[in-house]
């Protein structure tokens, strides 16, 4: 009878709880297997964290709250810090467990503490102590029916009996500990921990935290999702039944693929680098290694690898979810999400298994939410957002997928987009990753940054021969000279045969170039690309370009990493050498005639647009670089060789060494010191300004998803309302801008969002050039 038994959520007993907990915990480090020698002492104690995490919501309080017949209870019915502490306690007095590192009894309390939260700085949650809480505590344990709890507890078997009297002295002792143990940690924070003992924390509070959700949201309603197994041939069955030519260039990617295809695999080497240039086939050259990897790994460790391929950009996601579900559907693969998991910020968060004869099962809402968000397939197609958001975070939904990490294979494509203040930090951060979780990075680009030092890194091919043998493009430099945007346009002249891309620094260059193009070359098909154009317009004009439509685009930067067009002469205005490069990778892509890049220096009379957005080291460089008026493509392997040297030497690694220390100070949240970053401030995508969202009322579809946006906002429950919007944020985010919210036209607010009606567009938004900023008449 439930009436008789303590309930850890509405009609659900908290020993069945914990029972489901500890399962998955099994679970979760019986698929790892990891070898290193404390890791038996990390599984016990992450048994110990689930088995205390809830111990607290055997008061009285808690349970009248969660039979709802007491809502007014305030903190009574909280149970994070009661179920800690008699945890800590217990660890101290009670367990048979002793650990060579005593810190570790110190994040198990942290743990249980934050579980429901964020991580915090470890020194403030000891500062919390005073008589208030002590009264709150003493409270709690008074309301606990102990010959209750320890029968629902009988059945596990690190557990001892507990009693009134015990817990009641075990929160005097902690009370009276508490100075002693924050002058440990700030001695700890002297000394500083090390990076293993930040990623032991943040897999042990991701375990729990994972195993708590998934039985909560997963388990009370079925079954978690089986492993699937992957048949190692899928990228060569793919290769076979495509009808490409013998042109040069495809038997030049042939060539890098079965470099890549035939190596040894050493299991000892954990850092690679593939180093082709662009257009080379990185996307499936990338997926063999990753699937060859993943067969060694298993044969050789007997674990099965997670592949996560993650990118820095929503629209190159797009593009290699297709290439991917291309293979699988050549092979005649029946896809599920198990298998492919596409997630990011506008994931469809819908999660199905294919269940043999059964045909299929749907998961329902919550549980596909927790399975996509806890990257439960076999490969996930990520963000580097939400790759590197895993590492450095403080955020409960965040660190929750953490601890897939371990044996997963990584594939982090375009990884000069990584900016080099992280460097050092990332390097270091990932170095204890593979050692602590047997992790692999594979690095894929064009221009593979010195992020690693030569000998910590294997080269997959031999690159500088793949970029000798190529004449695709030829580079012409005429920074010497600055212009204005007139100038420059009064220097083209443009061929009738000929395709044209012209990159821009800044959105407002990017429009005056756009302009001025029309009046000199007023009958030529022309486009224009940038972030103030909504995403669904900007994706429909991709395609255009793609079916070549248009002669010639105008755009800012963001057609320069991944996105598959091409043209016969590119234009980019004057910035580091990677973007340049990745900007050539525009032109004259598959080798079927001469390309031109012509990098030119624009100013607006005052200013380089280049200063605007670039740091003046990686100008200053770059410009050093580019002194010579002609460099062939066979040369560019070199140049960008000396580019990331050179940046390496003259950059200073100031923000990874404070972010290293916040990591080392396990300083997880805070205000930012002079030496020191709390872990939150790690941010891979630095806002430039301070932007507004705007919904853009283009067709009947965004008409009526505003509308069905506003009747969500009336749900009071806050979680039915979250979770009406996710149904709809994907196509919802399609007709959203960003804006600086400095700009002189700004939009109506409706509902705390821009919104611009069909028969407002007009004022605000040209239908070429996308948002206008600027107000150009006076508006009622």
């Amino acid at each position: 009878m439930l009436v008789d038994q303590l309930l850890s959520h509405p009609n659900y007993p908290l020993e069945k709880h914990v029972q489901g907990v500890l399962h998955q915990i099994e679970k979760f480090f019986d698929e790892k297997r990891l070898s290193r020698l404390y890791m038996n002492d990390l599984f016990l104690l992450s048994k110990m964290i689930g088995l205390f995490h809830d111990i607290g919501k055997a008061t009285g309080y808690f349970q009248q709250y969660i039979r709802k017949e007491n809502n007014d209870l305030g903190m009574l019915k909280n149970h994070s810090l009661i179920s800690a502490l008699l945890l800590y306690q217990f660890l101290q007095y009670e367990s048979e467990l002793k650990f060579d590192d005593e810190r570790l009894r110190l994040l198990a309390f942290l743990i249980v503490k934050k579980h429901h939260g964020q991580l915090n700085n470890w020194l403030d949650e000891f500062k919390q102590f005073h008589e208030n809480e002590k009264e709150l505590l003493q409270k709690q344990v008074h309301a606990i029916d102990f010959e209750k709890l320890n029968q629902s507890f009988q059945s596990f078997s690190l557990y001892k009996p507990l009693s009134k009297e015990t817990c009641l002295q075990w929160i005097e002792d902690l009370f009276n500990e508490s100075f002693k143990i924050r002058r440990k940690i700030m001695k700890y924070n002297r000394e500083k921990v090390p990076i293993e003992l930040y990623i032991q924390y943040i897999f042990l509070f991701s375990i729990l935290i994972d195993a708590d959700k998934s039985e909560v949201g997963i388990l009370q309603k079925g079954l978690f999702p089986e492993r699937r197994k992957l048949n190692y041939d899928i990228v060569i069955n793919y290769k076979r039944k495509q009808n490409w030519d013998n042109r040069n260039l495809n038997e030049l990617r042939e060539k890098a693929f079965q470099e890549v295809d035939s190596l040894n695999i050493d299991l000892n080497h954990h850092f690679y680098s593939l180093q082709l240039p662009t257009g080379f086939g990185k996307t499936l050259t990338s997926f063999q290694f990753a699937l060859n990897l993943r067969k060694k790994i298993e044969q050789e460790k007997g674990v099965t690898s997670r592949i996560v391929y993650s990118l820095p950009f929503l629209s190159v996601i797009d593009q290699t979810e297709k290439v991917i579900r291309e293979i699988f559907n050549i092979n005649e693969i029946e896809m599920d999400q198990s298998l492919l998991l596409t997630h990011h910020h506008l994931s469809d968060l819908s999660y199905t298994i294919q269940k043999n004869e059964e045909g299929y099962h749907q998961y329902d809402y919550n549980a596909a939410h927790l399975l996509v968000e806890g990257w439960n397939a076999e490969i996930i197609l990520t963000t580097f957002i939400q790759l590197f958001h895993s590492i450095f975070s403080n955020k409960n939904a965040s660190l929750r997928k953490f601890h897939r990490f371990a044996h997963s294979i990584f594939i982090i494509d375009e990884v000069q987009a990584i900016p080099h203040k992280y460097w050092l930090v990332v390097r270091e951060t990932l170095k204890v990753l593979a050692r602590e979780l047997d992790c692999y990075f594979l690095f894929s680009s064009a221009t593979i940054p010195a992020i690693f030092k030569e000998d910590e890194m294997r080269p997959l091919v031999d690159a500088p021969k793949y970029y000798q043998g190529l004449s695709r493009v030829m580079l012409h430099s005429h920074i010497k000279e600055k212009m204005t945007i007139e100038q420059f346009v009064n220097t083209l002249n443009i061929n009738e045969s000929k395709t044209y891309l012209f990159i821009l620094n800044t959105i407002d260059a990017a429009k005056e170039v756009y302009k001025k193009l029309k009046e000199i070359v007023p009958d030529k098909k022309i486009t224009f690309l940038s972030t103030h154009i909504p995403p669904i317009e900007r994706l429909k004009r991709i395609g255009e370009i793609k079916k070549q439509k248009y002669q010639i685009v105008v755009s800012t930067q963001l057609v320069e990493a991944g996105v598959d067009i091409d043209f016969d002469i590119v234009y980019r205005d004057l910035a580091p050498l990677d973007s340049i490069q990745q900007a050539a990778g525009r032109c004259n892509r598959h080798g079927m005639r001469k390309g031109e890049i012509h990098v030119v220096h624009l100013t607006d009379g005052y200013k380089s647009f280049a200063n605007y957005i670039y740091d003046g080291i990686r100008l200053n460089i770059t410009q050093e670089l580019l002194k010579n008026d002609a460099i062939p493509e066979e040369r560019f392997f070199q140049f960008i060789e000396q580019y990331f040297e050179q940046l390496q030497a003259k950059t200073a690694n100031k923000e990874s060494l404070a972010l290293l220390n916040g990591i080392q100070t396990l300083y997880f949240d805070g205000e930012k010191d002079a030496d020191r970053i709390p872990v939150s401030h790690f941010q891979l995508i630095e806002e430039q300004y301070d932007r507004m969202e705007v919904f853009l009322e283009l067709d009947e579809k965004a008409k009526s998803l505003f509308e069905h946006y506003e009747k969500i906002l009336k749900i009071e429950d806050q979680w039915e309302r979250k979770k009406a919007f996710r149904d709809i944020k994907a196509d919802f985010y399609q007709y959203i801008i960003s804006i600086p919210r400095k700009v002189d036209n700004k939009p109506p607010i409706v509902n705390g969002i821009g919104y611009l009606t069909k028969t407002q567009l007009e004022d605000y938004y040209d239908l070429t050039l996308g948002y206008k900023t600027e107000q150009t008449s006076l508006i009622w």
